[in-house]
């Protein structure tokens, strides 16, 4: 997963089986090379368990204001990152995704609400960022989609 940030000059990405997100800085790239700086998604753990993460990330898309990356992960969880921190501002419950599915999100244009996927019943879960409740699912009783939806884009 990866995501372009600070109007294209850093590159944040996720290599599956890792425990940190890499920021790339592109500023210099022809010159000097991108320089990395590993971040861990771990934001607290107990010493000796640093690589170790529970999930993996599908998806990660900057916040519309730039401070935030929000993360869809593969264990039913949205993790939204103070971006280059470890820093979890919010954790996102509430809907179904597994190493078998393709979770997607995409911020609201104003940053209160994140949209994502989920598996079990083809719905798109809103969550308000404040409280972190899913506060509307959009599936077919609204007219929404029938069969699973693979893409989201904000």
């Amino acid at each position: 997963a990866m995501c372009f940030l600070d109007d294209g000059n850093t590159l944040c990405a996720y290599a599956r089986d890792t425990a940190y997100l890499s920021y790339f800085d592109l500023k210099n790239l022809d010159s000097e090379g991108a320089t990395q700086t590993k971040v861990t998604v771990n934001e607290s753990c107990v010493r000796g368990f640093e690589e170790h993460v529970s999930f993996a990330i599908m998806c990660l898309v900057p916040s519309p204001n730039g401070k935030y990356v929000a993360a869809a992960t593969d264990a039913s969880r949205n993790i939204i990152f103070e971006k280059g921190s470890p820093r979890q501002v919010r954790n996102l419950y509430g809907h179904k995704n597994d190493g078998f599915s393709v979770p997607k999100i995409a911020w609201s244009s104003n940053g209160q609400y994140i949209y994502g996927n989920t598996q079990d019943d083809c719905s798109i879960c809103v969550w308000d960022i404040a409280s972190g409740d899913i506060v509307k699912k959009l599936d077919d009783k609204m007219g929404g989609h029938t069969g699973q939806v693979r893409e989201i884009f904000s």
